[in-house]
């Protein structure tokens, strides 16, 4: 197990002041025991399907995550049918510990207050404190076990004191203002007549009630006593002051972390009452209780303060104007100010985040997917690069930092039903992610949103006469056809041919979006293009782009088993000294996947599928190079290297201008990019040679000369070391049919 356990929190609309207690109380208590948390939580959270939104429920799918340690579900907070299915079933076969809190779950540990006992608490107020004896209950739904427990506690007081309660007494509504409006106006119209007191099994109900009557001129309480139940804030927008009884749910998340704690540490625990309490105001006689009023009124001050901040800013203006993922999170850290507590901020998107579309098949996203997380603030020092990590890890300690607390809440990015990723909020205070977080969040999803549409309208113009089977920038098969040549080449291959598929990855991590930029790109892809045409120069090859800055070159026949091995090899070399290219991205900016297969029991959709999750696994890999401190200065000298190899390249020199000593530079040389300084001046020269020996009649002499060689049989006796070849085997080698 973990130094720090980790507890997930499955909820709903968590920012809403129900779920803010209980979660208050499971933060709390998990920081005393020493658990990390992850909240994963939708934002909308309706009871009714909306077929756009189902997609943010997809966050739920984070639960199966290995990281984690022990689940807590707050399953009254998930108000509709298949949602609360959904999430069953991706928690329910995890194998660790679960509590589930406000609902009874077959198989688990459930904890839940006592509607029914609480409802005899407020009606033993109404009846020994008030005297009343005429008394009506507003609750919810019909069809649902709560309202009917709600109603059967004050019919057991009630039943206790001999006052008649009948089903005249009792109202169906649905939890919400609306029931209480339309009951407030049947008293007011004499179509039901008005009871000495009413109580209503939620705070909702009870605001509309009195808000109506307030506009109709009855006076609450000295016409009709009203309390609610819940206790769920903002009173103090309701003219008089609610009477409630405060459910305990802050209790509830305390004995649930309690619970889960001793479950994953094996220990016991130490039990916590669960009674409510009445929360007294000014729609009963007893008048508001100051000190739980002045606890409102700070809070909402507190929170007030930063809704004034969104207001006066520019947070949205600003994000409008952004034309790439750089300028985005830039925008994000300028504006994070505007949310309170927040400690840490995560952006986490697919890798192709910017290309899909509603046609994406998204069920096929893994929980082994690769992602890119951008770190927008962090309260540790870490790399400004994008970290690369898989989806169902959810986070590292060098991430996040290893501190003594911190709670993270996890919360979807979509728009029009497709998803393409999360954000992350951390926070090291259990009092966090309100209502501005929320208008923050989607602020930040539309404007990333805006930013995708930026990408596509392009492209749409770019390629406004795409082909279905081809790309119209590069004239190359798109996947499509890609993949519909590769199965007739299987097909028509003899039994002992052998296929070789190459895929190139180009630009690996490049964020930028910005339209002006969109026509180099296409450039460039064209060159890329350009360079993979020449080395499949065959009748029996040909290459198709399948991606954004994806590629792959195919050759059949009797080809030996390292084909893929040489044609990688002349890709590389190929595309990453091409001058537009060399001019934009670094050397190691290329991942190339190759496998060679035999053309009997052929399979084009797994090849392909193989060698794309191939370079996925590998990405991070990559990434890794980057996170070095030093790692800018010497990418600059190494990309110089490359691009001019024929300079004079002398370590001493180097660290001088790095002010380091020679052992010291060699050794984070080689720490950054796997190869010492000396064999990769080597690949250089010989990487250039390569390229200038494929795409010009330049003389071997000349040739050498130009990759820093003074002397050309040192040149021949290198070339054939590292490449295997002479140089003039390695120009005139094609693809042909028989190797």
């Amino acid at each position: 197990m973990n130094e720090h356990p980790l507890i997930g929190i499955i909820s709903a609309k968590v920012s809403d002041p129900e779920q803010h207690l209980v979660l208050g109380g499971i933060l709390s208590q998990a920081e005393k025991q020493g658990a990390y948390t992850a909240v994963f939580s939708n934002i909308y959270n309706f009871n009714e399907y909306f077929a756009n939104t189902e997609v943010e429920n997809k966050i739920y799918e984070l639960v199966a995550s290995p990281r984690l340690d022990g689940i807590i579900l707050i399953a009254d907070a998930i108000l509709h049918p298949f949602i609360q299915q959904y999430i069953y079933e991706r928690f329910s076969k995890s194998g660790i510990p679960v509590v589930v809190t406000g609902a009874h779950l077959e198989g688990f540990i459930c904890i839940n207050n006592d509607v029914r006992r609480d409802m005899q608490d407020i009606a033993r107020h109404i009846t020994d404190v008030h005297g009343f004896t005429v008394i009506d209950v507003l609750t919810g739904y019909e069809n649902i076990e709560t309202s009917h427990e709600r109603v059967n506690g004050v019919r057991d007081i009630l039943g206790e004191r001999n006052i008649p309660f009948g089903d005249e007494n009792i109202i169906y509504g649905d939890f919400w203002t609306t029931s209480g409006e339309k009951l407030a106006m049947e008293y007011i119209s004499g179509k039901r007549r008005m009871p000495q007191a009413l109580i209503c099994a939620s705070d909702y109900m009870a605001y509309g009630v009195i808000d109506t009557l307030f506009e109709h001129g009855i006076n609450v309480p000295d016409d009709i006593t009203v309390v609610g139940y819940e206790y769920a804030g903002k009173r103090f927008y309701h003219s008089p002051i609610l009477t409630t009884y405060r459910r305990s749910r802050k209790a509830i998340g305390e004995k649930a972390a309690n619970i889960l704690c001793s479950m994953i540490n094996n220990t016991s625990h130490e039990d916590i009452s669960l009674d409510g309490c009445m929360i007294l105001g000014d729609t009963c006689k007893c008048r508001t209780d100051k000190y739980f009023f002045g606890q409102e009124l700070n809070e909402v001050r507190n929170v007030q303060y930063y809704a004034d901040l969104n207001i006066s800013g520019n947070f949205e203006q600003q994000l409008t104007v952004c034309r790439s993922i750089s300028d985005y999170i830039h925008t994000l850290q300028e504006f994070a100010y505007l949310l309170r507590n927040v400690k840490g901020i995560y952006l986490c998107l697919y890798e192709n985040w910017c290309n899909i579309s509603e046609k994406t098949d998204m069920n096929k996203k893994s929980d082994d997917e690769i992602m890119t997380l951008y770190r927008v603030i962090s309260p540790i020092e870490v790399p400004s690069e994008p970290h690369f990590f898989i989806r169902k890890m959810l986070f590292t300690k060098e991430l996040y930092g290893a501190g003594d607390k911190y709670f993270l809440y996890f919360v979807p990015i979509f728009s029009s039903g497709i998803d393409l990723g999360y954000f992350i909020f951390q926070y090291t205070e259990p009092d966090c992610y309100d209502t501005m977080a929320v208008e923050w969040l989607k602020s930040a999803v539309n404007a990333l949103i805006v930013l995708k549409m930026k990408n596509d309208i392009h492209e749409l113009i770019e390629c406004n006469n795409l082909s279905e089977f081809h790309d119209t920038a590069t004239g190359l098969y798109n996947r499509k056809g890609l993949i519909g040549e590769l199965e007739n080449t299987a097909a028509k291959s003899a039994k002992d041919d052998k296929i070789s598929v190459v895929m190139i990855k180009t630009g690996i991590f490049s964020d930028d979006s910005r339209i002006e930029e969109k026509n180099t790109d296409l450039r460039i892809d064209n060159e890329t293009a350009e360079c993979i045409r020449r080395i499949s120069d065959s009748a029996n090859s040909f290459c198709g782009k399948i991606g954004e800055r994806q590629f792959v070159l195919v050759s059949s026949g009797k080809i030996p088993e390292n084909y893929g091995e040489i044609i990688s090899d002349r890709l590389e070399s190929m595309i990453g000294h091409s001058p537009l290219y060399s001019s934009k991205y670094s050397f190691c900016s290329i991942i190339i996947s190759e496998t060679v297969v035999s053309a009997e029991n052929f399979s084009a959709q797994d090849i392909i599928s193989n060698l794309e999750n191939e370079i996925l696994l590998r990405s991070p890999q990559i990434s890794e190079i980057g996170k070095s401190n030093e790692y800018a200065g010497y990418a600059d000298i190494r990309n110089e290297m490359y691009k001019h190899p024929e300079k004079i390249w002398d370590a001493y020199e180097l660290c001088r201008h790095f002010q380091l000593s020679c052992g010291h530079f060699r050794a984070e040389y080689k720490k950054i990019f796997g190869i010492s300084f000396h064999r990769d001046l080597i690949r250089s020269r010989i990487s250039m040679a390569k390229y200038l020996l494929m795409t010009s009649p330049l003389s071997i002499s000349t040739i050498a000369r130009k990759c820093g060689y003074e002397d050309d049989k040192y040149f021949l006796r290198q070339f054939r070391t590292v490449t295997g070849s002479t140089p003039n085997s390695y120009r005139h080698f094609r693809q042909k049919a028989e190797v």
